[in-house]
C-alpha cells in the first residue's frame, strides 16, 4: 500500500520534470545560471570604483561630425538625429547624406530623400540595414517596388542592387547602419560625400537620371508613382 502511494506521488513529479526539460529544449536556452545563451551575465557586486571612467561631456559638432554626448567610455549618444542634418548634411542628387555615429566596426549615417528624387537600382559592396525614421518612399529591387513608411525596416545584402524613389510630397528621412570601412572616420567619410556630390553633378550633366522629370512618362517608376500617390503630378511640377 505504501509503495502504491509513493508511486502515485512520483509519477506527477517525473512528468513535470520531463515537461520542463522539453520546454527548455524548445526555448533554446535556460535562464538560471546560463550566460552562454543570454550573451552576458548580470553578476551583482561589480565594483566600478576599480574601473577607469570617463566624465560625461558634450563633443561639439565640426564640419565633419555632428554633436554628440560622450556619456561614458565608448558610449556615445546623439539626442536627436534630425539635428545632424543641419550640421553635417551634404546635398547630392541621390539625397542629403551625413554621418551620425562611428563605432568600433559599424557606422551609422542618414539619407534625406527630397520629393521627386529617383535613383535607379545599383549594387552596394556591403550590406546595410535601413530604418525609415519619417516620411514615405519607394524601395525598388529586381524591378519590384514597395512603399516604405515611417517605422519600416529593411536589409539588403552585399552587392544586391537596390534603388529608391521619392514620389510623395513629404520626402523621407532614413537611418542606415552598416559595416565601417577599414580606417574610416568622420573626416574621411564626409570628404568622400563631398567627392560624391561633385561626381553626381558631372553624371547629371551627362544625362544621368536622378529625378522623375528625367524619366519617360511610361517608365515603370512613373506608373507606380501615379498609382500610389494621386497627387504625384504636384510633386512632379515642384521638382527644382
Amino acid at each position: 500500500m505504501k509503495l502504491k502511494i509513493i508511486l502515485m506521488l512520483m509519477v506527477p513529479m517525473i512528468w513535470a520534470c520531463s515537461q520542463q526539460q522539453t520546454q527548455t529544449e524548445e526555448h533554446g536556452h535556460t535562464h538560471e545560471g546560463d550566460t552562454a545563451g543570454h550573451g552576458h551575465s548580470h553578476a551583482e557586486g561589480v565594483d566600478n570604483s576599480q574601473i577607469d571612467t570617463l566624465d560625461a561631456q558634450v563633443i561639439e559638432a565640426t564640419e565633419y561630425a555632428p554633436e554628440y554626448i560622450q556619456h561614458a567610455t565608448n558610449i556615445e549618444i546623439i539626442t536627436n538625429i534630425a539635428d545632424a542634418v543641419e550640421s553635417v548634411g551634404v546635398f547630392t542628387h541621390e539625397g542629403i547624406f551625413g554621418p551620425l555615429l562611428f563605432a568600433e566596426e559599424m557606422r551609422s549615417f542618414f539619407i534625406e530623400l527630397q520629393p521627386g528624387m529617383f535613383l535607379s537600382e545599383h549594387p552596394h559592396p556591403t550590406e546595410s540595414i535601413v530604418y525609415t525614421v519619417s516620411g514615405k518612399w519607394v524601395l525598388c529591387s529586381e524591378g519590384k517596388r514597395q512603399v516604405m513608411e515611417a517605422g519600416s525596416l529593411f536589409h539588403f545584402g552585399s552587392n544586391m542592387p537596390t534603388g529608391w524613389e521619392a514620389p510623395f510630397a513629404e520626402g523621407a528621412f532614413l537611418l542606415i547602419v552598416k559595416k565601417k570601412n577599414e580606417g574610416e572616420g568622420y573626416e574621411s567619410y564626409s570628404k568622400g560625400l563631398q567627392g560624391l556630390a561633385k561626381q553626381l553633378d558631372e553624371e547629371k550633366a551627362k544625362g544621368m537620371q536622378f529625378y522623375y522629370n528625367d524619366l519617360e512618362p511610361d517608365h515603370p517608376a512613373m506608373l507606380f508613382a501615379r498609382e500610389v500617390n494621386p497627387n504625384f503630378e504636384e510633386v512632379l511640377q515642384n521638382i527644382k
